[in-house]
């Protein structure tokens, strides 16, 4: 695979998979937890929401360098993100990512404590590839 196809592949694993996983560091420890990402089909980056009172968004404010791990199955193909969260409130960005499963959660679109976490790649990795014989790193710094 050249790395046109390798692109293609992660985007399409991003498009997908949307249940992943988001890790964050709580102190000194990782901590892992699921979440719904979407991403834009332009770039490779990730949005998840959240609520802002949530123990995420505070380790995210103290160490925004997260991990995500999308795709995936036995002997299948998954992609090992590391990224820069940042937190957004921007009402487009809002309005353009909610879905009304986030009832759940929130209160709607309108919750003052509903946020945007937005993960920027630094680096991608392509793993379980049958076409590639180990993983492939695509870097974004």
């Amino acid at each position: 695979m050249d790395e046109l196809q390798i692109k293609t592949e992660i985007k399409r694993i991003m498009s997908e998979h949307r249940l992943g996983t988001l890790s964050t560091m709580k102190g000194d420890q990782p901590f892992a937890r699921y979440m719904i990402f979407r991403n834009d089909e332009e770039d490779f980056m990730l949005y998840t929401i959240s609520s802002k009172l949530t123990e995420k968004v505070q380790d995210i404010e103290k160490n925004n360098k997260v991990h995500i791990l999308l795709g995936g199955g036995f002997g299948k193909p998954f992609i090992d993100i590391v990224a820069v969260a940042t937190i957004h409130d921007e009402k487009e960005l809002k309005d353009r990512l909610w879905h009304e499963n986030f009832l759940k959660y929130l209160t709607g679109p309108e919750d003052p404590n509903y946020i945007i976490i937005r993960c920027e790649p630094k680096y991608i990795r392509l793993i379980s590839h049958p076409d590639l014989d180990g993983p492939y790193t695509i870097s974004f710094t």
